[in-house]
């Protein structure tokens, strides 16, 4: 009997001490499951999607502007404070940055994902664009690219997901630090949302 329980013992042991060495894998895979970064080409025009608080995504968008991945660039965010939009935030961002004002175009009604895709697709239609690269905080890419796709699909507007490279998002021990677990079950909350939504 006591061999018994001592097997037992050694047993759960094993498996706690595995789960607990393998639980920050896991955790990380979970974070990197959200990122999605294409391989991109040039486009007809780079798509910014507001909502970070460091312009990351701006400095990323300026930069694929400079490497000539696009000579458009489409500032995505509605409301921001009083009458200022995202859009016209990150488009200071840009100008000072030394990008032309002739090259950016301004999305700012939107307050959701969904809305960004729905309304870019609008304006973009009109450019007669083809073809996008999606730029937005890593963890947000996954999400961000599944809606655009899914919108964008009905137009035949290819999607390239090209998130910050520089972001205060970072992988490693993201459970440990409170701003970036809220972004990780933000973002599975959200994906779980759009997917009963069916969108």
């Amino acid at each position: 009997m006591m061999k018994k329980v001592l097997i037992w013992i050694s047993i759960l042991i094993l498996v706690f001490l595995g789960a607990y060495f393998s639980l920050p894998r896991v955790l990380e895979g979970m974070a990197r499951y959200l990122i999605v970064r294409d391989e991109i080409e040039p486009a007809a025009a780079i798509v910014v999607l507001g909502g970070d608080d460091n312009g990351e995504r701006v400095n990323e968008a300026v930069q694929l502007y400079w490497n000539g991945y696009a000579d458009k660039v489409l500032m995505s965010g509605g409301p921001l404070a009083w009458k200022l939009t995202c859009a016209e935030w990150m488009k200071r961002q840009a100008l000072i940055m030394g990008v032309p004002a002739r090259a950016i175009i301004l999305e700012d009604r939107s307050e959701s994902t969904l809305e960004n895709a729905l309304y870019s697709l609008a304006i973009l239609k009109r450019l007669g664009v083809r073809s996008v690269i999606l730029v937005t905080s890593p963890n947000h890419s996954r999400r961000a690219k599944n809606v655009f796709q899914k919108v964008f699909s009905k137009e035949n507007i290819k999607v390239m997901s090209y998130p910050a490279q520089k972001s205060d998002f970072r992988l490693s021990g993201w459970w440990t630090r409170h701003e970036d677990t809220q972004l990780v079950v933000w973002e599975y909350v959200s994906l779980v949302y759009y997917f009963l939504k069916r969108i």
